[in-house]
């Protein structure tokens, strides 16, 4: 069965392009910021360029490789056949895509298409999170959990350095509102760089923990986050075929790279539920 797409042509490419513009500058702001302390640290006994290159290398390639494949990586019904038995299955139908719905399959309205096993509309990175490029959802959190953890343990030194003449309203000022101290002339452009990318990653720390706890915990119990809200957990097939589900074959080994490849088991539109639970007799026994 086709489907048929209202095309809001450049107009959604462009609100698409714009929160992944944003992102990218972030992250750019941040990787410099971090570059310049591994160059010039503020402590001479900290550890050598040597011994942090490769992980700084390790992170960024991977967070880079998943952020591309992620979005990159489609989760639409577009090109997917959805015949046969759709109707008698109970399959749902949306009238924007004009389109029988599989299980697990819901309209997105700001990709404006219908997206497999769909999770969540990324704002971050103007994707959806679906079936087929959650495995890059997911490593791409943890790898960038691992880097904003990192970036905010190098900036520990700059908040020391702030605080180090005493906790002031001067101080606290920085730390919570660089841009009034910048715009009021109470520091300088480098200083307020600095505060502003060391408060960047703080934040982005603590939101990107909430959020990778939370798909952790929903990869393994098999659910996405509509599920989650709707208490169903009829597609929870224990946790490690749960992660085969959502990762592919080789779900212990995606961690390690984005280019590893990794089939899922399934097509998108199929999905095996786990057995109903038998509840026991409370009927007396006649004999």
């Amino acid at each position: 069965m086709q489907a048929r797409w209202g095309g809001r042509g450049q107009r959604l490419d462009a609100a698409l392009c714009l929160p992944l513009c944003v992102t990218a500058t972030l992250m750019g702001a941040m990787c410099t910021e971090v570059l310049c302390l591994l160059l010039w640290p503020a402590e001479p006994t900290q550890l050598p360029l040597g011994l942090h290159l490769p992980l700084l290398l390790f992170l960024l390639a991977n967070v880079l490789g998943n952020m591309g494949l992620f979005v990159t990586t489609s989760p639409s019904i577009k090109g997917v056949m959805l015949s046969g038995g759709a109707v008698g299955q109970g399959w749902e139908y949306c009238y924007t895509c004009q389109s029988h719905l599989p299980p697990r399959c819901h309209h997105c309205y700001t990709c404006n298409v219908c997206m497999l096993r769909r999770d969540h509309h990324c704002v971050l990175l103007g994707q959806c999170v679906g079936y087929h490029n959650y495995r890059y959802f997911l490593c791409l959190l943890l790898h960038g959990w691992v880097a904003l953890l990192y970036a905010s343990l190098l900036n520990a030194d700059i908040f020391m350095a702030m605080l180090h003449e005493g906790v002031t309203l001067h101080s606290i000022l920085l730390l919570l509102m660089p841009w009034l101290m910048l715009l009021t002339g109470q520091v300088s452009t480098l200083t307020f760089i600095y505060a502003f990318v060391a408060d960047t990653c703080v934040v982005s720390f603590l939101f990107c923990s909430g959020f990778l706890f939370l798909h952790v915990l929903l990869s393994l119990r098999g659910q996405t986050i509509r599920e989650w809200f709707g208490e169903s957990r009829c597609y929870d097939l224990g946790w490690r075929r749960n992660l085969q589900e959502a990762l592919g074959d080789r779900w212990h080994l995606v961690w390690l790279c984005p280019l590893l490849a990794s089939p899922l088991p399934g097509d998108g539109v199929a999905f095996e539920r786990r057995a109903p639970r038998t509840e026991p007799s409370t009927k007396p026994v006649v004999f």
